[in-house]
């Protein structure tokens, strides 16, 4: 079955041994883990047990994961590990054996050491940061006034003047000099610099006149230009300034090599940010658990297939715990686990993207799996881009070590290559037309009503699949004649249709007689006779989503045209620089560079419109998915990967 049975197990042992079957439970990573307190069963042990209480450990495991993660971030942030584009997709992580994993778990004294220098650096940074930009900013002010002499410790009002440095919008400037022309005859007013928004200008008047100023000053929007703390000249402090910022420079350079030097506790940092990270999901597991002061229970999920497994597990490295299982309650939100086998497993990627079945439901993985397959190469259908598409997701299979869904999604793409090779020698696609092969078939590009209808034709057959499906479900679930209202009907309906427009005679009678078989049927759940006759006619209208449906699949039709067209320019226009030694070297940089973009944005149009097709053709017919999956409690790693050695 594609969907695995899930038991309910519970199990019970003495408190010593508590963490030696959470470290089990954690290794196997078979079970998921419920939280008792919230169970139908807790009802009848709440008189007996109560809830366990969270570990004092934890807070400060997650203090340490928190510093460890801190210096990681730091590292990170000021030398990062440089990922090729394959990394950038995939992830990378630092492949270390057990032993080596071992090691660095034991050195973990060493991290509180590395987190003190990363805090101590960091602070440095960060204060060298706030001087940098404290001179920046002191700099662009003090910029328009570098030509001025005067130094502004001077710039201060006197006994008998006033005096300042101001700014004045462009536009208000000569407005500003004929207040003060028209309002006073004794001032100085020396226009320091100008750009294309403000006039900065030094001003000096009768200190008895400067209540009068300050209210002119603040209808035509001058501001002053304040500096305190400062002293010296502009240009002086200007020069200042910048020689400070290169002591500035030159002591981050210092601070930035002595954080080079940690790099080499990076792998230690990675090593062991992922075990405390492990050792918290344990810790926090336990207010899952429930206890008396001699026992602990634990509650969770369990695939049937591994049921053995955990029992065998808990006996042979445990005194005293022991296991009971059930079987899931009809309103219990049982987890979902997928386990497709053979060809139809990598599409599971496909599934999960759309959404998790629910428990009752079926798994749609297997009857998508060859629709896919084949759409995929129709969109590609270029036999050269099959084999390379093939060969490069064959050699990342081999080459990375990635997740499940990782692994399937290349699976999918190893197939995905077969698939295109196969059409592309059945429509005659090799590099667009670089190769010049008869197809097997026909040439899409000379018989385009052809591919059409071939198209059309395998779309209407998967829509009256997905029915299919569905007709199966309403039968295996005793609803007999929901599938003869539903999907009956419509099946005669539709293929009358069909008969109709193609000029079969009896074609029209027979979606007649499905058409009636709708309006009587459809409107069943509705109580007046009148409700259910206008329910049903109106029913009829759902068939513009069926004709839309089967057109859908038009953009078979399309991508796979396209990717041979893309081809063939590729291929006219390196044909244009051929002629000379020169010519045919950059032939082949065109050719090469161009067939393989093509092939990317191509692969990429293939899945997301195969994908497409069937979560909104195909799914809707029979799949609502809704369903949650299954989370073990396992280690999960976030920077290491454990590889095995041959010994």
């Amino acid at each position: 079955m594609p969907i695995i049975d899930m038991k309910k197990v519970y199990i019970l042992g003495h408190q010593q041994e508590r963490q030696k079957v959470f470290n089990l439970l954690h290794q196997k990573g078979i079970m998921e883990l419920l939280d008792v307190k919230s169970g139908d069963a807790w009802k009848d042990f709440k008189a007996l047990l109560e809830p366990e209480k969270t570990p004092e450990e934890l807070y400060q495991i997650d203090s340490y994961r928190s510093d460890i993660r801190f210096c990681l971030d730091f590292l990170q942030r000021h030398f990062p590990i440089r990922k090729n584009m394959v990394e950038q997709f995939t992830g990378s992580k630092l492949d270390l054996t057990d032993e080596e994993f071992s090691s660095y778990v034991k050195s973990f004294d060493q991290v509180e050491s590395v987190h003190q220098a990363c805090r101590e650096a960091e602070e440095k940074l960060v204060s060298i940061r706030n001087e940098e930009t404290q001179s920046y900013n002191l700099i662009e002010d003090l910029k328009p006034w570098a030509s001025m002499d005067l130094p502004l410790e001077e710039v201060e009002d006197g006994k008998w003047t006033m005096m300042d440095l101001f700014i004045v919008p462009l536009d208000n400037y000569s407005l500003l000099l004929e207040a003060l022309s028209e309002s006073f005859s004794e001032y100085f007013l020396d226009e320091v610099f100008t750009d294309d928004k403000n006039v900065y200008f030094f001003f000096s008047a009768l200190s008895e006149k400067k209540q009068e100023i300050g209210e002119l000053f603040r209808n035509k929007a001058v501001t002053r230009a304040s500096f305190p703390d400062v002293k010296g000249t502009p240009s002086d402090i200007i020069d200042s300034l910048n020689k400070k910022l290169e002591s500035l420079q030159q002591e981050k350079s210092r601070v930035l090599n002595d954080v080079e030097k940690l790099l080499v506790h990076r792998p230690l940092l990675m090593a062991c940010y992922d075990y405390m990270d492990n050792e918290y999901e344990k810790h926090q597991s336990v207010d899952n658990l429930a206890r008396t002061d001699n026992s602990f229970l634990i509650e969770g999920w369990v695939p049937v297939p591994v049921l053995n497994d955990l029992e065998t597990m808990i006996n042979e490295h445990t005194e005293t715990a022991s296991m009971a299982t059930r079987d899931p309650g009809p309103q219990e939100q049982v987890p979902v686990l997928l386990h497709n086998k053979g060809l139809a497993e990598p599409y599971e990627v496909v599934t999960k993207l759309y959404s998790t079945p629910k428990k009752n439901e079926l798994d749609p993985t297997p009857f998508m799996a060859p629709f896919f397959f084949l759409y995929f190469g129709i969109c590609l259908s270029d036999a050269g881009y099959g084999i390379l598409l093939g060969l490069l997701a064959l050699y990342l299979y081999r080459k990375l070590t990635l997740g499940e869904s990782g692994r399937q999604l290349l699976k999918l793409l190893i197939l995905g290559g077969i698939s295109a090779f196969a059409f592309g020698i059945l429509l005659g696609g090799y590099f667009g037309d670089l190769i010049a092969l008869p197809p097997l078939l026909f040439n899409p590009l000379e018989e385009p009503m052809t591919m059409l209808i071939a198209a059309l034709g395998i779309g209407l057959f998967q829509v009256y699949f997905g029915m299919g499906i569905q007709a199966y479900r309403n039968v295996k679930d005793g609803k007999i004649l929901d599938a003869i209202y539903d999907q009956g009907f419509w099946f005669i309906f539709l293929n009358g249709l069909i008969l109709w427009v193609a000029g079969v005679v009896f074609g029209q009678w027979i979606a007649l007689t499905g058409a009636i078989g709708l309006i009587l049927s459809q409107g069943r759940s509705q109580r007046s006779l009148l409700l259910k006759f206008f329910s049903g006619l109106l029913s009829l209208y759902n068939v513009t989503q069926y004709l839309s449906d089967v057109l859908s699949y038009s953009r078979l039709f399309a991508l796979g045209l396209a990717s041979v067209v893309i081809g063939m320019v590729v291929n006219s226009v390196g044909e244009l620089a051929a002629g000379s030694i020169i010519g045919y070297v950059i032939l082949v940089v065109i050719l090469v560079i161009g067939h393989f973009f093509n092939m990317i944005i191509s692969t990429l149009s293939s899945y997301v419109h195969t994908s497409r097709l069937q979560y909104l053709e195909f799914f809707n017919k029979f799949f609502e998915g809704g369903g949650r999956s299954f989370k073990p409690f396992r280690i999960k790693n976030n920077y290491i990967d454990i590889v095995e050695t041959d010994k």
